[in-house]
This record gives structure tokens, C-alpha cells and sequence, in this order.
């Protein structure tokens, strides 16, 4: 499936923590750390932390129009009695 990812709040100058990339732009650690196995932008080390450039990460998201191809996760809805 194609997601939109979000960038709105990704600022050039700053280095994210890889999970704090996560969480804003909605993609998994584990499609980051590809994107970065791939080639698309670097990770650091910083103060102990895998961070990533923000304008690295913009420029990548830019130039695939902020979409990826992501594997879509269904998540079954299971009732629950209440006790």
C-alpha cells in the first residue's frame, strides 16, 4: 500500500533520535533502518542515540513525493465480554 508520510513537522536543523522520527512521520524503525541500509540518508551516533538528519530525511522524502510503499498490517477486531 502507498503511505503519505508526514513531514510537516520535520525541521532542517534538527537531528532526530530514530524513534522520535518514527513517531512523527508514522514510518516503523524498521522501514527507517532499510531506508538507511538503502542508501536514502545517513544515521548517526549521537550522545548514544541512532539519530537522523532532518534535512537528509526531508530531501529523501521530497524526492519520492513524501509516499512509500509500505506492507499494509491488518489488526483484527476481537470482542471482549465485560465482566
Amino acid at each position: 500500500m502507498i503511505y503519505q508520510i508526514k513531514v510537516k513537522e520535520i525541521d532542517e536543523g534538527t537531528n532526530y533520535p530514530l524513534i522520535v522520527l518514527s513517531g512523527m512521520t508514522g514510518l516503523s524503525q524498521q522501514t527507517i533502518h532499510q531506508l538507511v541500509d538503502q542508501g536514502h540518508f545517513p544515521i548517526d551516533r549521537q550522545d548514544g542515540q541512532e539519530v537522523i538528519s532532518g534535512k537528509a530525511f526531508l530531501e529523501w522524502a521530497q524526492s519520492v513525493d513524501n509516499e512509500i510503499e509500505v506492507e499494509k498490517t491488518e489488526y483484527h477486531l476481537m470482542e471482549v465480554e465485560d465482566r
